[in-house]
């Protein structure tokens, strides 16, 4: 599976006589996929219509949301846990002036499932191999049946990065 990047340069600004231009990579998708995308991906592969594959993940979507909203955290098969988590003030000088007007905020956090071998995490949402390549930015954005996603970078891509 080939991941495309593209150099992004930087001007640091350390002293205004001697300003100094750094590059980096930053990584580009292809698109975005829906879920009308995906229904049809998994329709395409099951005896499923798109609209039930689309009512399971409907149904799906609304259970992780209600159990979260009764505390729960939510091990999704293959992905991960998802959780609340908070956004926090300033810690206080005594644990009684420590209550709920300290959140700021609830956002979802989400913790990528693993496993370690050789001593490296392994992600399961991340293929063995992926190969790095560098975005042209001249790609048609049509498929042509060739297997590769509209976008795709037409470079020839790097060794894979296990």
């Amino acid at each position: 599976m080939p991941k495309a990047y593209k150099v992004t340069k930087r001007t640091l600004m350390f002293d205004k006589e001697h300003p100094r231009d750094v590059y980096n990579v930053a990584p580009v998708t292809y698109g975005t996929l829906t879920t009308d995308d995906v229904a049809q991906q998994i329709s395409a592969e099951s005896a499923v219509t798109p609209g039930d594959v689309k009512n399971v993940l409907d149904r799906y979507a609304y259970y992780v949301k209600e159990n979260l909203k009764k505390g729960y955290a939510i091990q999704l098969l293959g992905f991960g846990v998802l959780n609340i988590r908070f956004i926090k003030g300033r810690g206080v000088d005594a644990e009684s002036k420590a209550n709920a007007s300290l959140i700021k905020a609830l956002v979802p956090s989400f913790t990528p499932s693993f496993t370690v071998v050789n001593g490296m995490r392994k992600y399961d949402l991340l293929p063995d191999k992926v190969q790095l390549v560098k975005y042209a930015g001249t790609v048609a954005a049509t498929d042509d049946g060739s297997g590769s996603m509209p976008g795709e970078p037409s470079e020839e891509p790097t060794d894979p990065i296990v």
